[in-house]
């Protein structure tokens, strides 16, 4: 997949992203058109295409704005790749990713761009008690991730993991990432991405069924064919994860963290809209003040 040179603007082209499209409620059409709108009105930046999967927005849509319309069907993981195939082939700078639950408020995308971070999300939260978050710190005792808890307001705070329904990201992280990972194949088919500066020695032809010896997996893997047209995987549902963890990883081996903008506030609708008073409540009951 190749990258277009972009020059930098005084107003910034930035791409939508929408790679899911299983909710869409009422309040989410009207809440994301009206952000949309302001940013054309009164932000700092150009929208440039639209990038979404089968009908997440409508079809008939008059204005063309449809960059990727792509199989509804297919998991999160392969939407976003190819979303982001069109993006690095297009002239945009940035990309805003939302899901079709998550409703950014006004000028969210300008609020997100002023804060100088190269990938820089928006706070949303769980739609289920105890409704943190979206946004982790990876604990050094055993790689997993923690949710922030009792985050300060008004805060611009990097962490290790955001999702994505929020969330700013400048082309060069995908430009970086890409360079400095070696792609292969595992035994399975699938594709495995290795940082360049962890990969020694030859990749052999012999294959053996995977192991573990002394706490530590091995498995066979081989160079990826020259024939073989997948992307760059850039994100992959793996171990019971979402993709947007994977990409975190990705981004922290090039030295690329994600920053929490929580002056960016969105709504995350599901049956009922979840938003950042739920999480207030739910942390005034566990200490007893509510």
């Amino acid at each position: 997949m190749e990258s277009q040179s972009v020059p930098e603007r005084a107003r910034p082209i930035v791409d939508i992203g929408v790679a899911c499209n299983t909710n869409q409620t009422f309040q989410w059409w009207s809440t994301v058109m009206l952000m949309l709108l302001s940013e054309e009105k009164s932000g700092n930046i150009e929208i440039g295409q639209l990038r979404t999967v089968g009908s997440a927005v409508p079809d008939h849509n008059k204005n063309n704005i449809i960059g990727d319309s792509k199989r509804r069907t297919r998991l999160t993981d392969y939407n976003r790749q190819e979303v982001t195939k069109g993006f690095l082939s297009g002239e945009a700078e940035w990309i805003f990713w939302m899901d079709d639950d998550t409703a950014p408020p006004l000028n969210a995308i300008t609020g997100l761009l002023h804060s100088g971070h190269d990938f820089v999300a928006g706070a949303y939260f769980m739609t289920a008690e105890p409704y943190h978050p979206i946004a982790y710190r990876k604990m050094p005792d055993n790689g997993l991730y923690a949710p922030i808890y009792n985050y300060p307001d008004g805060a611009l705070m990097q962490v290790d993991s955001v999702g994505f329904g929020c969330t700013l990201v400048h082309r060069s992280v995908y430009e970086k990432i890409r360079d400095a990972h070696t792609v292969f194949e595992r035994h399975n088919g699938a594709l495995l991405v290795v940082p360049n500066d962890m990969v020694t020695g030859n990749v052999g032809d012999d294959y053996f069924e995977p192991y573990v010896k002394d706490g530590v997996y091995y498995e066979h893997i081989k160079a990826k064919s020259e024939d073989d047209d997948r992307q760059f995987p850039f994100y992959q549902l793996e171990h019971g994860r979402t993709e947007d963890h994977y990409f975190c990883e990705l981004a922290a081996h090039v030295g690329v963290k994600p920053w929490l903008d929580t002056t960016v506030v969105c709504t995350h609708y599901k049956t009922m809209p979840t938003t950042k008073d739920n999480y207030t409540e739910f942390l005034l009951k566990e200490t007893g003040l509510a």
